[in-house]
């Protein structure tokens, strides 16, 4: 946490910095009828309420700076090579550089993108054959994580949703965590559990916490882990925390308690393994945890498939690429194997903090599990 803290306040510091520069290049556009230290007080002064307003590197204001930031000196980085080229920069030109036109331009083109691109929701299909005997029809899943209800929609685009989900004849549902967060209202809490529990199915809905569902990072949380859960089970969903279940013979799903729950709720997570014991070894065992961790530790206990989401695929770049860089313990997207199990991270449907992703798409995916023989037939 210090470290963090540490890097926050030199990034924020040279931030205000060059948002000094490019103010100041602004101002000298404009006469300074002697009045220079006025100049340089008011750019001071724009500076440093922009890096105040940054402060949250997870809020709106942060990353529209930190944007313009990026922009302005892309632009810096290309002005400087046309001179060193030898080309002569039109007044014109000159002057929009001056008032930061350029920068404007590119962040504006950036943020509308990202807001087109966080509420484009698509489906991501993965067929996956598996070795063990089961019907030649094979199962659906329907896997939607990180809703964080509020963010990017309301009850009817939910709804909406629901049916695009539905028209998909899933065989079970599963909720994979933050489907609200700390933002979320109490009407929107029970909203958000009518809605998705209306999704028809073979075998119903199931739903595993993530590290935002229980309102923890906010005190003003309008609802309580009690109430979340009441607002669940009074829907029809079926809250998976250190469990498994049956749907039928064929099939085990198992929900872990988030880790982060974990850790506040000081109640230790069940071993993999555990959650497997009495459940036949002939059945495909599936199991939910909301970050994707302990991927090693799932497939020795016997795990066929992992759902996860958390990491939103980074939502605005370069967080996902930096994720898979420093943090080699975990997976940012998409699907890999580990052993005989394999692991699925989805990017979620929502986002958290803004309605706003550079970082991939939003998603729900859909899982075919299908019988070894029927997918050697297709192929």
């Amino acid at each position: 946490m210090a470290i963090f803290l540490i890097l926050s306040g030199v990034l924020m510091t040279l931030c205000g910095i060059y948002l000094y520069i490019i103010i100041q290049r602004f101002l000298s556009m404009f006469p300074a009828g002697g009045k220079t230290w006025l100049k340089k007080m008011t750019a001071a002064v724009t500076a440093l309420l922009l890096v105040l307003s940054s402060l949250n590197l997870f809020g709106t204001g942060a990353l529209l700076v930190l944007h313009f930031i990026a922009a302005s000196a892309v632009t810096d980085l290309v002005r400087l090579l046309v001179k060193k080229a030898g080309y002569r920069i039109p007044d014109l030109w000159d002057r929009l550089y001056r008032c930061s036109v350029p920068a404007l331009v590119i962040t504006s083109a950036i943020m509308g993108y990202a807001y087109v691109n966080m509420h484009h929701i698509i489906v991501t299909k993965y067929e996956v054959p598996v070795e063990k005997e089961i019907r030649e029809e094979g199962y659906r899943i329907v896997f939607l994580s990180d809703l964080h209800f509020g963010t990017t929609m309301n009850q009817e685009k939910l709804l909406e949703l629901c049916s695009r989900m539905e028209a998909e004849h899933p065989d079970l549902v599963v909720l994979g965590g933050d489907i609200v967060d700390e933002a979320t209202s109490l009407k929107e809490v029970k909203q958000a559990f009518q809605a998705l529990a209306q999704i028809q199915s073979t075998y119903g809905t199931y739903y595993v916490y993530g590290n935002h569902d229980k309102g923890r990072y906010a005190e003003d949380c309008e609802f309580t882990a009690a109430g979340l859960t009441e607002a669940a089970r009074n829907a029809g969903v079926y809250i998976l925390e250190d469990d498994t279940v049956m749907p039928n013979e064929e099939l085990s799903i198992s929900g872990r308690r988030d880790r982060s729950d974990a850790v506040m709720e000081k109640i230790p997570r069940q071993d993999s393994a555990a959650l497997l014991d009495g459940i036949p070894q002939t059945a495909v065992h599936i199991i939910a945890d909301h970050q994707p961790r302990d991927m090693e530790e799932n497939a020795a206990a016997g795990f066929d498939f992992m759902l996860s989401g958390h990491t939103h695929a980074g939502q605005m770049w370069p967080v996902g690429l930096i994720t898979e860089l420093f943090d080699k313990r975990t997976v940012n997207y998409g699907i890999k194997s580990f052993g005989d199990m394999q692991l699925i991270v989805s990017s979620g449907a929502g986002g958290w903090g803004y309605p706003l992703r550079t970082g991939r798409h939003s998603e729900f995916a859909v899982i075919s599990i299908c019988p070894e023989r029927t997918s050697e037939i297709k192929n």
